[in-house]
């Protein structure tokens, strides 16, 4: 939708940059070229007419000279020079006018392509444009026609589960619903023995999960320590009996160490 606002927005613009166009710049030059036009035709016409004027004058002369042996006269003989001069003069001056629009009609026949050229890109465009909006209006109406058979559908089976809606089964006789049952409910016995009985069975249960849990735990304690798991550090007379027994290596070690010693000493020479 966006960019149909878009689109829409765009040719309205390229059509007011047309129409300026057209208006302004070509409007202008179209308008001198025109009055132009009509000058240079009626100006080319005159000077037609005289040449042809000028080529009848010239032939009769001809004739009357060459084949009648006649000279024309004197004021015949200037009128022909002087019409032959104003023609003459009026070609010229045919040509530089020719040679002087020549351009300014040219940069007028450009902007005027110009403005074929936009506007046949501007109309195909438009073309291009309605394309595609009437492939969205078949889209559109594909889909609404969809819905509108979906709807229609839906409506005729939520008509027709109304028709066939779930009937509850009747009730028996004598029945009169929720009080009914809560009656019922109110009304049933309590067998003692048989709760006291499970109460019982719960108790014995317990227990023998109670005696499973600690014969377990007593062979496990018993493994760890028949297996010797834990070290026997035999506690404070156990550091006593190794002190003692240090201290008598270390003695019997000072001994042996002064015995040897005194025996490998020499002995000094008797005096006289």
């Amino acid at each position: 939708m966006k960019q149909t606002k878009e689109s829409l927005g765009t040719l309205r613009t390229q059509t007011q940059s047309v129409r300026q166009l057209a208006s302004t710049k070509v409007g202008g030059a179209r308008a001198y070229i025109d009055d132009g036009k009509a000058k240079l035709d009626s100006r080319s016409q005159n000077a037609l007419t005289k040449m042809e004027e000028l080529q009848d004058t010239v032939e009769n002369i001809k004739e009357d000279v060459i084949k009648r042996n006649v000279s024309p006269k004197p004021l015949v003989i200037k009128a022909v020079k002087a019409d032959m001069e104003a023609v003459t003069a009026e070609l010229q001056s045919l040509k530089e006018h020719i040679q002087t629009v020549k351009p300014m009609w040219k940069k007028t026949w450009e902007a005027e392509l110009q403005n074929i050229v936009e506007e046949q890109q501007f109309l195909q465009h438009q073309e291009e444009f309605l394309s595609d909006l009437l492939e969205d209006n078949k889209a559109v109406l594909e889909v609404y026609g969809h819905v509108e058979k979906v709807i229609t559908l839906r409506g005729a089976s939520s008509r027709a589960s109304r028709g066939r809606g779930f009937k509850p089964p009747p009730m028996d006789e004598g029945h009169t619903g929720l009080s009914t049952v809560m009656l019922e409910i109110r009304g049933a016995a309590v067998d003692q023995e048989r709760r006291l009985k499970a109460i019982a069975a719960n108790e014995k249960i317990r227990e023998k999960e109670l005696a499973s849990r600690s014969d377990e735990f007593q062979s496990e304690l018993n493994g760890f320590v028949v297996g010797k798991k834990l070290k026997m550090t035999g506690g404070a007379e156990e550091v006593e009996r190794v002190r003692q027994r240090r201290n008598e290596q270390t003695l019997k070690a000072m001994f042996t160490g002064s015995t040897s010693a005194s025996s490998s000493a020499p002995t000094s020479p008797a005096p006289e």
